[in-house]
C-alpha cells in the first residue's frame, strides 16, 4: 500500500462558474479521476492539476457554445501542457505525470475523454461494457496478438503506460460518445481498483441500489487482496435524460 495517495477526483457542471448562482443553467455534468505516476515523484501534484484544469475548462464554457468532445479534447491538451510546463518551471517534480479519465453527461449523450490506464465501465440494462482502452504496453502487445488475454492478465508490464499527461509536449486523447438512457450506471476507477477485482464483481456493484455501499465494498475487496496501490472510484447513476440532471446520488471517493 502506498504511503501517499496520488489519486485525485472531482465533479462539476459545464458552464457554471463558482461565482454563479447554484441553480444556474448547465449543459451537463462532468466527472473525472486521475492517477499520478509514482515512479517519477510528484504524482499527487500532477493528478490534482489535471482534475482542476479539466473542471476549470468545463465551468468556463457556457452551455451550447462548445460541444463536449471539443471541450474534453481542449481540456486534456491544456492539462497536459500545464503539467509539462510546471515540471520544467520547478512547480512540481521533473517528469511528473498522471493518467486521467473523464465522463461528461449531457441530455441523451455520454462523452468520454481518456489518457492512461484508468477505466470507465457502464451498465446499461443487463450489459456491462468497458468504455475505455488501457494505454499500456500489454494492451499494445495484445492488440498486435503477441500475447493472449490470459497472459495479459498476469503480465509484469500490464501497468507500464504508453500514454500519460505531462510526459511530452503533445498527447493523444481518446474521445468517445455513447447514447445515454435512464438507468445507465457508470463506474470510473483507477488501476488500483480494477487490478484487484473482476468484471463480475463490478457488474454486481453497478446493479446495487446503494452506490455508496457498493463503492465501499469494491475498495474493501481491493485492500483485502493486497491493495498495493491507491483505489479511487466514482459511481454515477442516470435517473433521467430529458435535461441536465442535478448532482446524482451515490458518488464518493474512496482510497487506501
Amino acid at each position: 500500500m502506498r504511503p501517499q495517495n496520488e489519486d485525485s477526483l472531482g465533479w462539476g457542471r459545464i458552464g457554471v462558474l463558482e461565482n454563479q448562482l447554484p441553480d444556474a443553467e448547465a449543459a451537463g455534468l462532468v466527472f473525472v479521476i486521475a492517477d499520478g505516476l509514482g515512479a517519477y515523484g510528484g504524482g499527487d501534484v500532477a493528478s490534482k492539476m489535471a482534475v482542476e484544469t479539466l473542471l476549470g475548462h468545463a465551468a468556463r464554457h457556457a452551455g451550447g457554445q462548445v460541444k463536449p468532445p471539443k471541450l474534453l479534447r481542449a481540456a486534456f491538451e491544456a492539462a497536459n501542457l500545464d503539467i509539462f510546463h510546471a515540471a520544467l518551471d520547478g512547480a512540481g517534480t521533473a517528469k511528473m505525470q498522471t493518467t486521467m479519465s473523464a465522463l461528461v453527461l449531457s441530455p441523451g449523450e455520454a462523452h468520454l475523454g481518456h489518457v492512461g490506464d484508468g477505466r470507465v465501465y457502464r451498465r446499461q440494462g443487463e450489459e456491462v461494457d468497458l468504455l475505455t482502452t488501457d494505454h499500456t504496453q500489454v494492451m499494445e502487445m495484445l492488440r498486435m496478438r503477441m500475447i493472449t488475454a490470459e497472459q495479459a492478465a498476469e503480465h509484469p508490464a500490464r501497468h507500464a503506460l504508453t500514454r500519460s499527461l505531462g510526459a511530452e509536449l503533445i498527447t493523444r486523447t481518446d474521445i468517445r460518445q455513447e447514447p445515454l438512457v435512464a438507468g445507465d450506471t457508470f463506474l470510473l476507477c483507477t488501476d488500483g481498483l480494477w487490478g484487484k477485482v473482476d468484471v463480475s464483481e463490478i457488474r454486481t456493484a453497478l446493479a446495487s441500489d446503494d452506490l455508496e455501499a457498493a463503492c465501499a465494498d469494491l475498495v474493501a475487496m481491493a485492500v483485502d487482496r493486497g491493495g498495493e496501490d491507491n483505489s479511487t472510484i466514482v459511481m454515477v447513476r442516470v435517473t433521467h435524460t430529458a435535461e441536465a440532471a442535478e448532482k446524482p446520488a451515490g458518488w464518493r471517493r474512496f482510497f487506501q
